[in-house]
């Protein structure tokens, strides 16, 4: 989203916000359902198989404490492959749960970057100027935690250290939430290094 016009920027992240607003009331059409739109399992790395030989997602889940089972059940997978104690493990499968068990399934997008967002500046009659915002790349999406969407997105910011304005502008259309972002923060740093 690099646009130099201030204004313009304001009302594309305002539009973003209204986007994301709606998404996030929508209802799972399958009752505590934690996994992609196609009612498979979830399309991130996190869930990618650690077991030997698997070659899946994991998932769908059905409920929060079983989609923190299965970050915690992948994590001891890839500890046991690479032979490594699992005191961290332990520690995942004895907490996690009851920070992720009590949440609903929210439609994500799962892939909200700035190459992701198309917008179209329509111009009236008037001279008077609106503008489309679209998301595309949607095969990543599904019915995920709340924090699912800026922890996917936040992510990405190690990659312009957080130098870069967009930084600040994704916070302004998600949710931020800190607490659940550091334990998946913790979680990436141990589970996504086997990606």
């Amino acid at each position: 989203m690099a646009v130099a016009d201030p204004l313009r920027k304001r009302r594309i992240v305002a539009k973003l916000r209204q986007m994301f607003d709606t998404m996030r009331q929508a209802e799972c059409p399958w009752p505590n359902f934690f996994g992609g739109l196609d009612g498979g399992g979830v399309y991130h790395y996190l869930f990618y198989s650690q077991t030997k030989g698997d070659q899946k997602h994991l998932g769908p889940f059905h409920g929060g404490a079983a989609f923190a089972a299965g970050l915690a059940g992948n994590f001891r997978a890839l500890t046991e492959r690479n032979g490594r104690p699992d005191y961290k493990v332990r520690l995942y499968e004895t907490h996690l749960a009851s920070v992720l068990q009590d949440r609903r399934p929210t439609l994500t997008h799962g892939d909200v970057h700035q190459k992701n967002i198309m917008v179209v500046e329509n111009l009236n009659d008037q001279g008077g100027r609106s503008f489309d915002v679209v998301l595309v790349d949607w095969e990543r999406a599904g019915w995920y935690p709340d924090f699912w969407e800026f922890f996917c997105a936040a992510s990405l910011f190690d990659m312009c250290y957080w130098e870069e304005e967009w930084c600040w502008q994704v916070q302004q259309f998600l949710q931020v939430p800190l607490a659940e972002l550091a334990i998946m923060r913790m979680i990436d740093k141990d589970l996504g290094w086997g990606r």
